[in-house]
């Protein structure tokens, strides 16, 4: 006779997910701790044996400090905006075309180039003596000799920009893919149209509203890479000064071991940046559902963004 099953007791189930906690969120503490205290100036291997501000101080008498952050920051929101803005465009208004099945069998190509890799190419593209230059000249622009032309490390940060959007755009298209499939949206989109809607604006109504939930932390994930990446900005980003990420990079392999104070309190600027660019991201996604709510119950046909 077979005998019942006996479970564990409850107790002991609410036993794993904790120690799962602690495992996960152990490392993630420690290094945190690691960036506060020499942040505040406590690290004993390097002398800093009292709590002060001095790292601090160190950081705001940085001469590039307030261009650094600013770069960082348009940068960062810039490539975001605009890598969601192209995924949205296209797939609002290719989905279920030739086209857009074209695009979707190269994204694994795409996604396989390294960061580093996509802006050597990038920079080697757009450099004043790069491949578009040598394909145009002289025939097409005269120059004998390239232009004296800020086209990579520009000051602005164009040229960061526009590689990390080459980067960002297959990723968010990825993850817009994984969550069209839950959203049966190619369906809802040709209801809409058959309402009279049109294919972008259809879209739009639709069908983000029903999947944006799954791209919210992509989203998120790509700014948080584009306000803190490192080998990108190195190859195309600014450089007097550079990003703030790219600065902190520096002090820490500075020969001089007391200028990872100033990095360590650099980290945690950044860390501030990005959490403030995560709560102005929740902003904007707050009064964009109201304007989207608002145009949504308006009626408009939109057959202007076709």
């Amino acid at each position: 006779m077979r005998t019942a099953r006996r479970w564990p007791r409850s107790g002991a189930v609410g036993v794993f997910p904790a120690l799962t906690l602690v495992l996960l969120a152990g490392p993630v503490l420690a290094g945190l701790a690691g960036v506060l205290a020499p942040a505040l100036g406590w690290m004993p291997a390097l002398g800093g044996t009292e709590v002060s501000l001095a790292p601090w101080r160190d950081l705001a008498a940085w001469p590039g400090l307030g261009a650094s952050v600013r770069v960082t920051l348009v940068t960062g929101l810039a490539s975001t905006a605009i890598s969601l803005g192209v995924v949205v465009v296209f797939v609002a208004g290719w989905q279920g075309t030739r086209s857009f099945a074209a695009v979707v069998r190269l994204l694994s190509p795409l996604l396989s180039v390294p960061h580093a890799a996509a802006a050597f190419g990038l920079a080697f593209l757009i450099a004043p003596s790069g491949w578009i230059a040598r394909v145009l000249s002289p025939a097409l622009t005269g120059w004998e000799r390239p232009p004296d032309w800020l086209t990579v490390n520009d000051p602005w940060g164009l040229a960061l920009i526009a590689g990390l959007v080459v980067k960002e755009v297959p990723f968010l298209l990825l993850m817009t893919l994984a969550a069209l499939g839950q959203a049966d949206s190619l369906r809802s989109a040709r209801v809409a149209q058959t309402l009279g809607y049109g294919r972008v604006a259809g879209w739009l109504k639709v069908v983000l509203p029903r999947v944006w939930p799954q791209l919210r932390l992509p989203v998120l994930a790509v700014l948080a890479y584009s306000l803190s990446v490192v080998d990108m900005a190195l190859i195309l980003g600014p450089t007097r000064p550079p990003t703030l990420a790219v600065q902190i990079l520096t002090w820490m392999t500075h020969p001089d071991l007391d200028r990872r104070f100033a990095a360590a309190a650099g980290a945690v600027l950044l860390g501030a940046l990005v959490a403030g660019a995560v709560a102005a991201f929740w902003l904007a996604e707050r009064g964009l559902a109201r304007l989207g709510r608002a145009w949504t119950a308006g009626g408009g046909r939109g057959r202007g963004l076709d």
